[in-house]
């Protein structure tokens, strides 16, 4: 099991209450039962157990990504204590380079705070939803009151001490994706990273034959190539250097852990939108190895889903390679685990299918080197329907092991 960045969650509270929120309004409440803070015990424990995994795989970089809640509601002396030990665990190992980055919703970015970040080369990512009519539909205070406002500060704060601000931006399909993207423009920002909502095949709200999501995205991609003057969006730049076969690094789902305040070891903390108490894995930093989750019943499914437990139709696929089956929870069912292909592939085709086929048309010279073919979408979909779903006997022991775990 080699993975690279160690999610940890500082704070297990928020100062927002925003409504799609996979840590506290989808469905899981084991917050409640979690310290509100990272104890100095905890801190040393997870250091401890990276300088055996390090040695043990002999990792070159390896990131810690501070996150929530609201990783700016624990305080600056503890980032200045944990990066003070992390640095010193990193001059007693050969040849690693250790990495700091936050995730923040940006409410509460000040001087002090961008001080602290360049002192001890944090790199922070900001949370914000677009305009501020989409912004403050969903992430609002704990009195219902929008923090657009704030959070704008905060970014523009960030962009001209730092000289960079990037973005995690949920998409919102009832926005326009023009007036989403010029909305970021005026915040002057570095990169947007858009991401798909979190639903699975339990809870999904739109309609599977509407392409709703690939409509705006496909709207958004034409803007955004179009622009000379483009900020970076890391979906449609993974997209396109996949279609284009350009080797590029990119993080897979499964190649990170994420550690709670408590010190307990789980997969991608976006897995709680599949239930309550769905991530957890009755393993601890404290008394377990990183290793250990692999022998675990979320573990074992998690750890594999992006490779050999693919469902028939993913398998299948042509475009297999390029979207990967899509992220974890988009593939989740309670009837089949991730055996499932995503809510979005339908979506996810037809959104290939029209950055291929932009490529083509502007840069023709591409394809007839490798006669190349356009995809054709309906094709795709048409073919993939008529493929039924793997029950292979692993997989479904596999299933059943972790359904009787939770």
């Amino acid at each position: 099991m080699i993975f690279d960045a160690l999610v940890l969650k500082v704070a297990s509270r928020c100062n927002l209450n925003c409504s799609y929120c996979f840590m506290y309004n989808l469905g899981d409440t084991t917050y409640k039962n979690q310290p509100k803070f990272m104890s100095d015990t905890t801190v040393d424990n997870i250091l401890k157990k990276v300088k055996s995994y390090i040695q043990k795989f002999n990792k070159e970089k390896f990131t810690f990504l501070f996150h929530g809640g609201e990783p700016l509601l624990a305080s600056e002396e503890f980032y200045r204590l944990f990066i003070s030990k992390a640095n010193q665990l990193q001059k007693n190992l050969d040849k690693v380079t250790f990495y700091y980055e936050m995730q923040t919703n940006g409410v509460l970015i000040n001087d002090s705070w961008l001080n602290l970040f360049k002192e001890l080369n944090i790199y922070p990512s900001v949370s914000v939803d677009g305009t501020p009519k989409a912004h403050d539909m969903y992430r609002v205070d704990h009195k219902g009151k929008g923090s657009y406002e704030d959070v704008f500060k905060g970014v523009s704060l960030l962009k001209n001490k730092m000289g960079h601000a990037d973005i995690a931006c949920v998409i919102n399909t009832k926005e326009n994706p023009k007036e989403t993207y010029d909305s970021f423009k005026k915040m002057n920002v570095s990169l947007v990273n858009f991401l798909i909502p979190d639903y699975t095949h339990d809870n999904f709200p739109f309609n599977k034959d509407k392409n709703t999501m690939s409509n705006w995205l496909i709207e958004l991609f034409d803007i955004w190539i179009n622009d000379p003057e483009r900020y970076k969006i890391p979906m449609f730049i993974g997209f396109i250097n996949s279609l284009l076969r350009i080797t590029e690094n990119t993080e897979n789902e499964s190649k990170v852990l994420v550690i709670e305040t408590n010190g307990e070891i789980e997969a991608i903390d976006s897995l709680k939108a599949c239930g309550n108490g769905f991530t957890k894995t009755g393993l601890s930093i404290n008394s377990n190895e990183f290793s250990d989750i692999k022998n675990s019943p979320l573990g074992s499914l998690y750890f594999g889903s992006h490779g050999s437990k693919l469902c028939n139709q993913c398998m299948e696929c042509p475009l297999n390679e390029i979207c990967k089956g899509g992220r974890l929870v988009h593939r989740y069912s309670k009837k089949n685990g991730f055996n499932n292909p995503s809510v979005y592939c339908k979506d996810l085709i037809t959104f290939i299918a029209h950055i291929q086929n932009y490529f083509m048309n502007t840069l023709p010279e591409l394809h007839k080197e490798e006669n190349i073919e356009a995809i054709n979408p309906s094709e795709i979909i048409e073919y993939l329907n008529t493929i039924p779903s793997r029950s292979s006997h692993s997989y479904s022991k596999e299933l059943e092991a972790f359904s009787n775990s939770i």
